[in-house]
């Protein structure tokens, strides 16, 4: 795919400290962009987000990170470190959240070719992995078609419940937040000109769920995502697909697994019961 002539390019964007009013609290009750929150939210990035964008077997794509314009001389120097590690990571600075879309619209562009016809936009947060073939599932899907949806509705939900322990669940969702957008380059806005569940009425939808291309991590400084406790509990990942090396993998208990979907199991059958 590399070598084709190709007529769109694949633009990934993740948000990262970026202002706004509705970043209030974290799940935990605290204070999102405090240092603490900064702290720790840079060491996830580092040590899971970032690595699964380097991990991508499927290389032909522009990354743009949104920063807030005021980060911290401390953090700006770990911005420029891991631009130099890796080309594909471009920070972007800005002021607040509603200059996001507009800053996209101004600098996309930039990228585009003789050849380019149409843009496909991913919107990732900075704290999930993605498999090592998301970026290429994601291009084989795609076709020229203004307002496509590609939807990845397979994925993995992961909850820490300790420093290096977790569990972790199936997540299948229609028009979730791992949903990309094609669009023709002469009017586009990106797919975060919407929030990902009115997509799921867009007439031109391809959906791809044979095997999780995802990680949704779930810590306690996440701001909006919950853990769906009622979906089918995973004993293992292979981390490594996700480019996370083994001293950040998580151990997870087989036996707790077992527990969980068997009590799962059991639901199910007394809600067919109650129905007869």
């Amino acid at each position: 795919m590399m070598n084709e002539v190709q007529d769109f390019k694949h633009i990934i964007i993740t948000r990262f400290n970026v202002p706004t009013a509705a970043w209030e609290v974290t799940r935990e009750g605290k204070k999102p962009l405090s240092e603490e929150w900064l702290s720790d939210r840079f060491s996830i990035f580092q040590k899971y987000c970032f690595p699964s964008f380097k991990n991508q077997k499927n290389q032909n794509f522009i990354w743009l990170v949104f920063f807030d314009v005021n980060t911290s001389e401390k953090y700006i120097e770990i911005i420029y470190r891991l631009q130099s590690e890796f080309s594909k990571f471009t920070p972007v600075f800005i002021r607040e959240f509603p200059e996001m879309q507009p800053k996209l619209l101004e600098i996309i562009p930039q990228y585009f070719d003789e050849n380019t016809k149409y843009i496909i936009t991913s919107d990732i947060d900075n704290d999930d992995l993605l498999h090592s073939d998301f970026t290429d599932i994601v291009q084989k899907k795609y076709k020229p078609v203004n307002n496509l949806v590609i939807d990845l509705k397979s994925g993995i939900q992961l909850t820490k419940s300790s420093d290096q322990k977790a569990f972790a669940n199936i997540f299948n969702l229609t028009s979730g937040p791992f949903v990309s957008l094609v669009e023709d380059i002469k009017d586009f806005g990106t797919v975060i000109k919407e929030n990902h569940v009115k997509y799921r009425h867009y007439p031109n939808y391809s959906a791809y769920d044979e095997k999780p291309l995802y990680i949704q991590f779930i810590h306690e400084n996440n701001l909006l995502n919950d853990t769906f406790k009622n979906n089918k509990r995973l004993y293992k990942i292979n981390f490594n697909d996700f480019g996370v090396d083994d001293k950040n993998s998580f151990k997870m208990s087989k036996f707790d697994a077992l527990i969980c979907n068997a009590s799962r199991i059991k639901n199910k059958i007394l809600k067919k019961i109650k129905r007869k």
